[in-house]
């Protein structure tokens, strides 16, 4: 399985890599920003997308928007300090399927194997 993970810091991205890439035939792919995030999709057709929501350039609203309207068969998840009931109401208007707070890192391994199961 391949997972694109976007986030402009790349202390996140490593910690979330190799939490990852511990799991059985997981690859990760790397993005550091919405933008590049976008352009990271089109290119290596991910399984499932975790974008972070406060990136430059392009926030994971947007990117989310984008990327779902080219790929909309690939779950999106956003991970986020911000989770709220109103992030992701927004987050779901913009193709997301799932919002995960980066205080429950212990979620994420869980809900990428649900999301794929389903998807």
């Amino acid at each position: 399985m391949k997972i694109l993970i976007a986030d402009d810091k790349p202390r996140v991205r490593r910690v979330i890599r190799r939490m990852l890439e511990a799991q059985p035939s997981w690859e990760v792919e790397e993005a550091e920003d919405g933008v590049q995030a976008v352009i990271r999709a089109q290119q290596c057709k991910p399984d499932l997308i975790l974008l972070d929501l406060a990136m430059p350039e392009m926030n994971g609203f947007e990117a989310a928007r984008q990327i779902s309207s080219v790929l909309p068969s690939v779950p999106i998840f956003l991970n986020t300090l911000y989770a709220s009931p109103l992030v992701e109401l927004e987050a779901r208007k913009n193709g997301v399927q799932r919002v995960i707070s980066k205080s429950k890192q212990y979620e994420l391994i869980p809900a990428i194997e649900e999301a794929i199961v389903h998807n």
